[in-house]
């Protein structure tokens, strides 16, 4: 059986916008991020989605912990400017390795978590009579670029960049295949939410 995952990151946060590192804290999204969950809505419209998943940071639907952000130990809460002068900043946030910020979680360690909580919800909630599931699961951006990068076949850093050339940014959605007898992960395409939904994804 094959499940498609539309894994989303959520909308732009308050620290988003001023650069805080927000790990597993919490912050209410911006105008621009209610704007950016709406335009995730209307991307996924036409695709069948039948289950949402979300972390439990201030999302709705069914909520798992498992989805949360990396957790960055000491550097939550404070802006990216600042952290940038730890000598680790460069493989801990642009690497998936097993360097852990200072009290905080691996890269690898935060996408064997992730990937474990997919293959738990495809074992929870999956449909056996449909020949295709169609989960939407909205998480956070760092946990998607740890697992995308190290567990999925087909992923390329080229594939997280969107119109506007940012990586990974807030609204991002990436559908990825998951077949459940050799239990890998695989990069079908990508939507670009700035772009209009007429346009064609890329892939």
């Amino acid at each position: 059986m094959v499940i498609n995952f539309y894994l989303t990151r959520h909308g732009e946060t308050q620290w988003n916008k001023i650069g805080k590192f927000q790990g597993q804290f919490d912050s209410p999204l911006t105008e621009k991020g209610l704007l950016q969950a709406e335009s995730i809505a209307e991307q996924l419209t036409n695709k069948n989605i039948h289950l949402i998943v979300s972390s439990t940071l201030q999302l709705p639907h069914k909520l798992t912990s498992t989805l949360i952000e990396r957790n960055f130990g000491s550097w939550q809460g404070k802006y990216i400017e600042e952290v940038k002068l730890d000598n680790h900043y460069q493989a801990i946030f642009h690497q998936v390795n097993t360097i852990a910020p200072p009290n905080g979680e691996s890269g690898i360690a935060c996408s064997v978590r992730f990937q474990k909580a997919l293959i738990n919800i495809a074992t929870t909630y999956v449909v056996e009579d449909k020949n295709t599931n169609n989960i939407l699961v909205v998480s956070h951006g760092d946990i998607l670029r740890c697992f995308l990068s190290s567990m999925v076949n087909r992923f390329s850093d080229g594939h997280a960049i969107n119109t506007q050339q940012k990586a990974f940014d807030n609204g991002c959605i990436f559908l990825v295949s998951y077949d459940t007898k050799k239990q890998d992960f695989t990069l079908i395409s990508t939507l670009d939410i700035t772009k209009k939904s007429t346009d064609k994804i890329t892939t």
